[in-house]
């Protein structure tokens, strides 16, 4: 009896690891029964052969029958859409990755202040990944009225446990006494070079952390999570992305407290069962040690392409240098507390960006820089061509990225001098109503000009910016598409809408482009890597309502089915590793 039951828990141990295995790739695949959209012509074709991982054959049905050998796997798209691969070109997977285990305070998931203080008070009860309570999402742009958080406030939260909270932009943080003191922050503290330490009419700090440079010397601080927990949080968070109908990020920066952040992601990224391809851009001073791990190995599914600098800040709190001050308002004034004539400033001298801009240049890699205001622009498109001048490479192609308020003048500049332009048009969706208030209304109407853009022949994309939006690309390409508010006021320059295949053009061929992946993937031809995602329905012929509620039944990188199961064989190992580690501790 004993042995059949020892049998019998062998049998069950050994399919439920079975159920946990990722589904194998064919080596011959035929996909029919839907819409194919190529991306690479007007007509949809009706079928798709692969042969492994590589696209063989589009066409009819009839025709890829005749091509593919009787015994291919055959995959039944059930009347939906298969599409190139979606690609978000920029993003931040370690800090997604983090932050989706911090506690939420966004405008998205409450509606008062009283919730969000509520929310803290209970985070401040529980254990979380570190010692330190980490909340994220805090928006006042987005849930109005919404003054910041105090010291006393965050002191009477936790008055021994440090605590950070982060704004929905990740450009501005709070943090209690017993954060400032952990980061060594006295009011003698020098502020950093490109952001503050706020302090009062008497010189004291308040808490409030001004930019990426000032709210990292407090997250220094912080303790780290083990490699091996943070290792399972971003291989889930690469799963959701991959749920989400994404195969290729653009992680814009790593951003987020990590013993070794470019290791921990190179891990992730080049597993063979890694949910997607990644394309890397670093900060300056981890330039090197990306190259020595990224370019050292040959995994196909990880590229390094260059380095990420901020020219200014985040509009969302006065960070973006405008060319005329922010719009003098109740918002401005009393929630952001900008001073009459305020306009923000840009976070380097010309001959500091022109320098960095000519070093890659020089080097041959791509330099993405974030870019809001005009005189941000217009800078960093003066380094770009200065860097051209003298050191001319015709195949080498910088980015600009985010461009709320680029000119016409800007965008026909940056398509000659053959600069990819990334817009966060989910700016119009969330912040949309907010607008007017923060710029006025004649700037809001040429907010995130992508029509132009695409008008000009540039390289022109879509991002989300993750974390600062959540993981939902339907939404981005409607946005695009409708450019409507979510809280459903006029449209916000509705001049500036795309088609929605100029929308769908500029999440997959275009972000190829912009990527230098556009010979690889990013349409659905021959010779390329069969990188697809599957939709319920045909985006192109759906308003942006319809767009927003499609459905994603599957992804492939390589003809291999990405399986985004919770529980699976990998993130079962991961999960032990984690638990061991912290056990160890």
């Amino acid at each position: 009896m004993k042995r059949l039951i020892a049998l019998i828990l062998v049998l069950l141990a050994l399919s439920w690891g079975l159920s946990l295995r990722s589904p194998p790739a064919a080596r011959h695949q035929v996909f029919h029964g839907g819409t194919i959209v190529t991306m690479a012509g007007d007509e949809p074709a009706e079928a798709v052969y692969v042969v492994d991982g590589v696209i063989a054959g589009v066409g009819s049905r009839a025709e890829i029958d005749a091509l593919a050998p009787w015994n291919a796997h055959r995959v039944d798209l059930h009347g939906g859409a298969l599409l190139p691969g979606l690609i978000e070109p920029h993003t931040h997977p370690l800090a997604s990755a983090l932050l989706g285990a911090a506690t939420d305070v966004s405008g998205v998931t409450h509606s008062s202040r009283a919730e969000l203080m509520a929310t803290l008070r209970a985070a401040a009860q529980k254990r979380g990944l570190t010692p330190w309570i980490v909340a994220f999402g805090w928006d006042p742009a987005m849930l109005d009225p919404l003054p910041p958080p105090s010291l006393a406030e965050l002191d009477a939260i936790a008055p021994d446990r440090p605590m950070i909270i982060l704004t929905q932009m990740m450009h501005e943080a709070f943090a209690n006494s017993a954060a400032l003191e952990a980061a060594g922050l006295t009011p003698a503290t020098p502020d950093p070079a490109h952001g503050a330490f706020e302090r009062d009419a008497d010189g004291a700090l308040t808490g409030r952390l001004i930019e990426i440079e000032a709210i990292g010397h407090v997250m220094a601080a912080m303790p780290e999570a083990s490699d091996a927990a943070l290792t399972l949080l971003l291989s889930l968070q690469y799963d959701r992305y991959a749920r989400a109908g994404y195969t290729t990020i653009g992680a814009a920066s790593l951003v987020g407290r990590a013993r070794d952040p470019v290791a921990l992601v190179h891990g992730v990224a080049s597993d063979a069962r890694a949910s997607l391809n990644t394309v890397l851009y670093t900060a300056p001073d981890r330039y090197d040690a990306a190259m020595a791990l990224w370019r050292g190995d040959d995994a196909q599914n990880t590229t390094l392409a260059g380095i990420k600098i901020w020219m200014d800040g985040s509009p969302f709190i006065g960070g973006a240098a405008l060319a005329e001050p922010y719009a003098r308002s109740p918002f401005t004034r009393d929630v952001l507390g900008l001073a009459p004539g305020w306009s923000g400033a840009v976070n380097y001298t010309p001959e500091a960006v022109n320098a960095r801009v000519l070093d890659a240049q020089r080097g041959g890699y791509q330099i993405a820089i974030h870019a809001q205001g005009e005189p941000a622009i217009e800078m960093a498109l003066d380094a770009i061509e200065a860097a051209q001048t003298a050191a001319p490479n015709a195949a080498l192609h910088h980015r600009l990225e985010h461009l709320a308020l680029i000119t016409p003048a800007q965008i026909e500049r940056a398509a000659g001098l053959g600069v990819s332009l990334g817009f966060f048009v989910d700016h119009v969706w969330y912040y949309g109503h907010i607008l007017p208030d923060l710029v006025g209304e004649a700037r809001t109407q040429r907010y995130m000009p992508v029509g132009q853009a695409m008008a000009s022949g540039a390289v022109v994309t879509l991002h989300g910016d993750h974390p600062a939006t959540p993981v939902e690309p339907m939404r981005t390409l409607a946005t695009a598409i409708e450019r409507r508010a979510r809280t459903g006021e006029a449209l916000i320059a509705p001049d500036q809408a795309l088609t929605s295949r100029q929308a769908l053009e500029a999440m997959t061929i275009q972000a190829a482009r912009q990527l230098g992946l556009d010979d690889e993937i990013g349409s659905i031809e021959v010779g390329k890597r069969a990188d697809f995602t599957w939709l319920d329905r045909d985006p192109l012929h759906l308003t942006a309502p319809q767009i927003r509620a499609l459905q994603v039944r599957g992804t492939w990188i390589a003809g291999r089915p990405v399986d985004t199961r919770t529980i699976t064989l990998k993130n079962a190992s991961l999960t032990l590793d984690a638990i061991r580690s912290s056990l160890a501790r």
